[in-house]
């Protein structure tokens, strides 16, 4: 096992070195391409490996300590204008969009790697190849899913257009152009619905059956199939019920391991990354969080993550997650019944989860729901619509509850409006634009690919 396991970290790691001017158009030669599922049972732990303990070249699939600040960091939660000035922090996206490529090439990396694994393994129709099976098509399934929504516009935006490649073969001579959007859901639905066929039984893997649904929820929910949604939603929300009290409490306390309702957590496992860590958490303390996030809290210490996530200086005392825990779902479920016209059921599931927050709690209704706030940077939804008390209550909530996890925020103001602002740092003004929550394709891709086209806002490159 150990002579199987060289030879794959071998091949694994002259792959990964590959220049990302080859990902579409990757070739073996002289080496021998594995065939057993013991052998491709050694590649997929060590896929899972890196994962779980944060390895830069696998963090883009599922997120990490660094992905998730650095997203804080740029959208509306914390202070720019009050940081420290050393503070090594990104102020504006405009500072982050060329590492942006660089996660693009790794997330097609990790999908040469799926194509790898189901171009080659032989089926003996085992269990243990059903597991390597169902994490490939999920692995697949994921990587497309973070690829829809960093480098194409909101699906239910008017320019979504534009999808990308798509890669299913591991030896392939051409070089796909851009898919539509249309085409590139499609792939990822039904990378996971093969996933789930394959119903894997082995957690070490990762991607597990609710896992898979979990992704789902969120696919149908980014796409605004909101039926969809909340039918995968809700089932894992019986499994994994929101917790409250001294539970929830716990599980925020926690930074490693899957404890309370988490269902998947990359940065899992407390080796290779404490350093790292407390260097990331070290650098949040130097931007105090805005005066506005603190204001939706006006419960203040009734409300159990008011007491949480800050000091009296306003300095972030909340640990980062980045995965996937079912309070997500909860928010997936009120939003999409919100949007289905069921405004009372999104009011009541509105309300039971803050009761879970706030010691007290008295429930809204649909009269005493605070007016729609116009200082706040989203001003519409997912459809273009303006805001409403009860839409904007359900985001806000959504806002304080996924504080610190998985770049929620930064998404979120993605997928409704991209709102502009500006900030000032180190006496200069710099705007996050609209264009910019679509990150540019790999320049040097764009160049070698033609017809490739790049994302609008970045045709001209230096």
């Amino acid at each position: 096992m150990k002579r199987y396991y060289q030879i794959i970290t071998f091949a694994l790691s002259a792959l990964l070195l590959s220049s990302c001017k080859d990902f579409l158009d990757v070739k073996v030669y002289d080496r021998t391409v594995p065939k057993t599922t013991e052998d491709y049972s050694a590649l997929v732990h060590n896929i899972c490996s890196g994962i779980d303990n944060g390895d830069y070249s696998f963090s883009a699939v599922v997120g990490g300590y660094a992905s998730t600040s650095g997203y804080e960091s740029i959208a509306d939660n914390m202070e720019v204008n009050l940081s420290a000035s050393d503070t090594r922090l990104s102020y504006y996206i405009g500072n982050d969009l060329n590492a942006k490529q660089s996660v693009y090439t790794s997330l097609y990396e990790q999908i040469r790697n799926a194509n790898i694994i189901l171009g080659n393994l032989r089926n003996d129709g085992s269990q243990a190849a059903n597991d390597i099976y169902a994490f490939s098509y999920a692995l697949r399934g994921v990587c497309y899913y973070q690829l829809l929504r960093m480098f194409c516009a909101p699906v239910l935006a008017p320019d979504a257009q534009l999808g990308v490649p798509i890669v299913t073969e591991f030896n392939m001579e051409a070089k796909p152009l851009r898919s539509s959007v249309e085409q590139t859901i499609r792939q990822i639905e039904n990378d996971l619905r093969t996933s789930l066929s394959y119903n894997m039984q082995d957690t070490m893997y990762l991607f597990t059956p609710d896992v898979v649904h979990g992704y789902l929820a969120r696919l149908y929910h980014w796409c605004g199939r909101w039926q969809d949604a909340r039918n995968e939603a809700l089932p894992l929300l019986e499994k994994y019920p929101i917790l409250e009290g001294e539970a929830y409490k716990k599980m925020l306390s926690r930074q490693y391991g899957l404890v309370g309702n988490r269902m998947l957590m990359a940065d899992r496992l407390s080796t290779n990354n404490a350093l790292g860590l407390s260097g990331t958490f070290s650098e949040l303390t130097s931007r105090p969080l805005s005066i506005r996030f603190i204001r939706l809290f006006p419960e203040g210490k009734r409300d159990v993550r008011f007491q949480s996530y800050w000091n009296l200086k306003r300095q972030n005392k909340k640990l980062i997650f980045s995965g996937l825990r079912s309070d997500e779902l909860a928010f997936i479920a009120m939003e999409s019944a919100y949007h289905l016209g069921n405004t009372d059921q999104a009011l009541r599931e509105l309300n039971d989860f803050r009761a879970k927050r706030i010691t007290d709690y008295v429930p809204l209704t649909q009269a005493t729901l605070p007016a729609v706030n116009t200082t706040e940077y989203i001003q519409q939804d997912a459809l273009g619509n303006p805001l409403t008390p009860l839409l904007q209550a359900i985001l806000n909530e959504r806002r304080k509850e996924m504080y610190m996890e998985n770049g929620d925020r930064w998404f979120e103001l993605k997928r409704n409006g991209r709102p502009e602002w500006w900030i000032r740092s180190k006496g200069k003004k710099y705007w996050t634009r609209k264009y910019m929550f679509t990150f540019p394709l790999p320049v040097a891709d764009v160049e070698l690919v033609s017809g490739l086209n790049q994302n609008p806002g970045y045709e001209e490159t230096e």
